[in-house]
C-alpha cells in the first residue's frame, strides 16, 4: 500500500472518542459536544422549508447570497457602529469550521508556525498541522481568582521568524474566558510589530452573560483591520448547528481570495441553509435574549454545584456555554472521562482534548435542559469521591 500523507496521521478528536464510546453505553448523559440539545427554533425550520419549496437547492456563488453578506454586516453596524463593506469583507461559509480552515489556507505556508492560544478548540490547531505547518501552544494562564488570562510576554517569546499567525477564540471554548477591549489592543500591536495575522474565532461572541449584549469585537481596533480574519458561525447563537453555515470577515479586499478558496473546498453554504440563516439574523434577537438567560441560569446551577466538590476549582465563566472545571491531581483526563461513560453514565469532554492549557480540566457543556444537568452535576458528585 502506497504512503499516506502526513494529513491523514492528525490526532482524531478525543471529544468525538468520547461521544463513540457513549454511543456504546446507552443513556448516557451527552454534555461532551458543544451544542444546546434543543432544535433549531420554529421561525427558522420555517425558513429553510421555503427556500427548499422555492428550489434555493442550486448552486450559490462561492461567498454566498448578497442579501446574507448584507445582513451580517448590518449585523455589525447594529451591535459595534462598524461600517463593514458586505461585497468587500463578508464570505458566507459552509460552517463555521470552514470559515476558519479558509483563513489559516490564506495565510500560512507548508513549514510556517501559527501559535494557538489553548486551551483552544482542537480542529484549529489540527487545520495547522493538515497545512503542514507547526502550531506552537501559548496557554491561558489561570489566576489566583480561578478566571483564565493571557499572558502576552509569554505570546511574545513564542515569536520566531517562522511565525505567520496568532490563533485564539474569544469568548473561548473550553475555557469561557472573554478577551477585554485592552486584551484586543495588545493583541493588535504584537501583530503589527511583527508582521503578523490574527485569526478570531469569535463564535461565541452573542452568547455572554450578566447583561453584555456581545463580547468585546477585535473589529473595534482600525489597526487589526489589514490583517484580521474573525471567523463566524450562526451553529451556537441560533442553535443551527447541523445547516452548516457561518461566514468570514477578511481584511479589506480580501474576499475573493477567501471566495476562491472556498471553492477547492467545499464550493459553498447550502443555498437554503443561507436563506434560513439570514432570517435568524434579522429576526433571532428575541431568541437569542431567551437563550442567554436559560443559559446564565444553568451556568449558575453548574457552577454552584461544581464548587461544593473538594478538589475541584473554578470560577464563573463569562462567555460561552461551558464550565471547565480543574480536578486535583487529575492528570489523564482522556482516561478519567472514559471511566464517567462506563461506570457513571456521564459524557464530559477531556480537557486534554483542548491542548496543553486543558489537561487536568473537563469540559461540561451546559446548553442542556435542567433536568439532565442536574442528574449529570450530581453523578458527577458520586463519581469525584469514588474514582
Amino acid at each position: 500500500m502506497p504512503e499516506l500523507s502526513l494529513s491523514a496521521h492528525v490526532e482524531a478528536s478525543r471529544i468525538r472518542e468520547i461521544a463513540l464510546l457513549a454511543d456504546r453505553h446507552p443513556g448516557t448523559l451527552r454534555l461532551f459536544y458543544g451544542e444546546d440539545t434543543r432544535p433549531s427554533p420554529d421561525f427558522i425550520l420555517e425558513a429553510g422549508r421555503q427556500a427548499l419549496s422555492n428550489h434555493k437547492t442550486f448552486y450559490t456563488p462561492n461567498a454566498g447570497f448578497p442579501a446574507l453578506r448584507k445582513a451580517i454586516a448590518d449585523q455589525y453596524s447594529r451591535l459595534h457602529g462598524l461600517d463593514i463593506d458586505p461585497m468587500d469583507r463578508v464570505v458566507v461559509t459552509a460552517s463555521g469550521s470552514v470559515a476558519l480552515l479558509i483563513a489559516i489556507q490564506a495565510c500560512i505556508n507548508p513549514g510556517d508556525e501559527a501559535i494557538i492560544v489553548s486551551p483552544l478548540w482542537p480542529n484549529i490547531r489540527e487545520m495547522v498541522q493538515v497545512r503542514g505547518s507547526k502550531p506552537v501552544e501559548v496557554p491561558l494562564e489561570l489566576g489566583p481568582d480561578h478566571q483564565f488570562h493571557l499572558n502576552f510576554q509569554s505570546l511574545e517569546n513564542a515569536i520566531t521568524p517562522k511565525t505567520r499567525l496568532i490563533a485564539l477564540a474569544s469568548p473561548n471554548n473550553p475555557t469561557g474566558w472573554t478577551a477585554s477591549p485592552e486584551d484586543w489592543h495588545k493583541l493588535a500591536s504584537i501583530c503589527q510589530n511583527h508582521k503578523l495575522w490574527l485569526l478570531a474565532d469569535s463564535v461565541y461572541d452573542r452568547l455572554v452573560f450578566d447583561g453584555q449584549n456581545s463580547a468585546p469585537c477585535p473589529l473595534d481596533i482600525p489597526t487589526l483591520h489589514g490583517r484580521l480574519w474573525l471567523a463566524q458561525s450562526f451553529s451556537k447563537a441560533y442553535r443551527m448547528t447541523g445547516w452548516r453555515v457561518g461566514w468570514l470577515i477578511t481584511p479589506p479586499g480580501l474576499w475573493a481570495t477567501a471566495a476562491k478558496l472556498q471553492e477547492f473546498i467545499v464550493s459553498h453554504a447550502a443555498g437554503f441553509s443561507q436563506e434560513a440563516a439570514r432570517i435568524a439574523i434579522q429576526n433571532g434577537e428575541s431568541l437569542i435574549s431567551e437563550m442567554i438567560a436559560d443559559y446564565q441560569v444553568n451556568r449558575d446551577i453548574a457552577v454552584s454545584a461544581l464548587s461544593k466538590l473538594k478538589g475541584v476549582t473554578l470560577a464563573s465563566p463569562p462567555g460561552a456555554f461551558y464550565c471547565f472545571p480543574k480536578i486535583d491531581g487529575l492528570t489523564n483526563s482522556f482516561e478519567f472521562c472514559q471511566k464517567l461513560v462506563k461506570n457513571y453514565g456521564i459524557g464530559f469532554a477531556p480537557g486534554s482534548a483542548f491542548g496543553i492549557g486543558g489537561e487536568g480540566h473537563l469540559r461540561i457543556c451546559f446548553a442542556v435542559d435542567q433536568t439532565t444537568l442536574v442528574t449529570a452535576l450530581n453523578q458527577f458528585e458520586k463519581a469525584i469521591h469514588e474514582i
